[in-house]
């Protein structure tokens, strides 16, 4: 499996979930060439939100897709078979730790890590977007931002929604003083492209909306970080 293809796509908030930013939600489609897509979505997040789901019908209902979607709050038979049958999964929004929580409960992250080796597309905002770095940092745990491990299939940290001032200096002070390591902020309306574990793209729905490395000592956009 060494030439295949390994893609993320971390969305830091907005898409179908929210009716908004169809841009990127095509952004996610057209990563996958093939005719007729098989596009799944997992809601784990927002706990299986009944809302979520039918937007996922609703909004991407318009595209040549085979939509399906898990809900693995109430249970995982079957799981490994649907997901390897996908060419994308989406993972929405929610609460980061909650999810992080099931999944380890129910021994998922080696089949998400087999998924990703295979060639599936992994996607997803905000929870579903920071769950694939080695570190996260999260309003998920407690009245503040707290630090979390993610599953590792990306190296370094990430926060979503880092047009949010405060998120953006919390993360910024965290890295420089070594609580994460250096890692990727990504505002809202924004989707960042990995292959390989590599940022390869950076698709903008709203204006002045980008993505960020950070480091100790900068803040670089990651469209000139990766030209």
């Amino acid at each position: 499996m060494d030439n295949v293809q390994k893609k993320i796509i971390a969305v830091g908030g907005g898409g179908f979930t929210h009716k908004s930013d169809a841009k990127l939600d095509k952004f996610i489609i057209d990563q996958c060439l093939k005719a007729k897509i098989k596009f799944g979505f997992l809601p784990t997040a927002s706990m299986d939100s009944v809302e979520k789901i039918d937007l996922f019908y609703k909004e991407l209902g318009q595209y040549n897709l085979e939509l399906s979607h898990f809900e693995l709050c109430s249970n995982t038979n079957g799981f490994s078979n649907w997901l390897f049958e996908k060419d994308i999964v989406y993972v929405g929004g929610g609460n980061t730790n909650q999810m992080l929580k099931i999944w380890e409960e129910k021994k998922l992250k080696k089949i998400f890590v087999k998924a990703y080796e295979s060639g599936i597309i992994l996607s997803g905002v905000s929870a579903g977007a920071v769950c694939w770095f080695d570190w996260i940092l999260t309003d998920s745990i407690g009245p503040d931002y707290n630090t979390l491990r993610g599953i590792n299939l990306i190296s370094g940290s990430c926060t979503p929604h880092s047009s949010e001032k405060k998120r953006m200096d919390k993360f910024k002070i965290d890295i420089k003083n070594n609580i994460l390591p250096s890692g990727i902020a990504i505002d809202d309306g924004v989707a960042v492209l990995f292959i390989n574990g590599r940022v390869k793209e950076v698709c903008s729905s709203r204006k002045n909306k980008d993505a960020y490395f950070i480091d100790k000592n900068n803040k670089i956009s990651l469209k000139e970080y990766i030209n």
